[in-house]
């Protein structure tokens, strides 16, 4: 991960690319960015990753599986190896689906949060089979009472106490999470093409489009402006879809995140520079109709996004 800039700094995951024509240097204990054989003169250095990031266990099936992760300022907490839903455009998709406990979660984050450059945590997926929804609604509420002192977000897909499709139920469950101190809500669409949606996430598009928007409404309405964001990934689907998406969010008072495509699975390219940068203009001209910002606000979680 790095740090970019000194004034308006800008933090990016870097990916290993032997065909870039950036290159990161080390001279004299300093890192240096060129483009070919120029030097460029933009302060940069690694954003070094946390020394209490150490709790891991190995699965049932014997994979090696981190807790508890850092990004930049922020811990994140998988309370789950794999995901139910298989989205065959992510490398969860690989892991086995397991229950990680709750008391060894608490122990990694404890441990982690001796980094005191932590100031906020992300509960994230794997998403959970329909029986283990209970599951997951301990955890938040466990973690927010445990670590008071600590804003805890939440990843999830529409759900109720117990279903995923009954939209009824999803002001309920909202509101139990807003009351047992959860901050905000990332619940990422992804893909807005029905037939993109089908191909790569089912589980997803079995929930629908509707639902989603549902949810996020329900959502703004309780937690208020700027709690809540959806997340799109561009360079998968047509942008013009992808833009669809990002109108529909607004209208429900959620921001949208923008998350350029990393190929993965042999699925799909990379995006061009050309086709990110207007894949952010555009959204931000449909922000400026519904006086809203791109998400994350955080500055330093926007290190995957545009």
């Amino acid at each position: 991960m790095l740090e970019i800039g000194e004034n308006n700094k800008t933090y990016v995951t870097a990916h290993l690319n032997e065909n870039s024509k950036y290159i990161l240097d080390i001279e004299n204990d300093k890192i240096k960015l060129y483009y070919g054989d120029k030097l460029l003169n933009t302060p940069i250095k690694i954003w070094e990753p946390s020394p209490y990031m150490t709790q891991a266990k190995l699965n049932n099936n014997g994979e090696y599986l981190k807790l508890v992760n850092s990004h930049f300022d922020r811990a994140r907490i998988g309370p789950i190896g794999g995901c139910y839903f298989k989205c065959a455009f992510c490398s969860m998709s690989q892991n086995s689906y397991a229950l990680e406990e709750i008391e060894t979660m608490d122990k990694a984050l404890t441990n982690a949060l001796l980094d005191k450059r932590i100031t906020h945590v992300l509960i994230s997926g794997g998403t959970p089979r329909k029986a283990d929804l209970s599951f997951m609604t301990k955890v938040y509420e466990h973690f927010p009472n445990k670590f008071k002192n600590y804003d805890f977000d939440v990843m999830c897909v529409p759900r109720s106490f117990d279903d995923f499709y009954d939209k009824t139920g999803y002001l309920p469950y909202i509101q139990h999470l807003k009351d047992i101190g959860i901050k905000g809500l990332s619940v990422n669409i992804e893909l807005f093409n029905k037939q993109f949606c089908e191909k790569f996430c089912s589980a997803k598009n079995r929930i629908g489009i509707d639902n989603y928007l549902h949810f996020l409404e329900k959502a703004v309405d309780v937690f208020g402006t700027n709690k809540i964001r959806s997340g799109l990934i561009v360079g998968l689907e047509p942008l013009e879809d992808t833009l669809k998406a990002v109108e529909l969010i607004c209208k429900t008072g959620a921001m949208p995140m923008l998350s350029p495509y990393i190929p993965f699975n042999n699925i799909g390219q990379f995006p061009s520079v050309e086709l990110l940068t207007k894949a952010k203009e555009k959204t931000e001209e449909i922000l400026q109709k519904y006086n809203l910002s791109l998400a994350p606000l955080c500055k330093k979680c926007k290190h995957n996004t545009l």
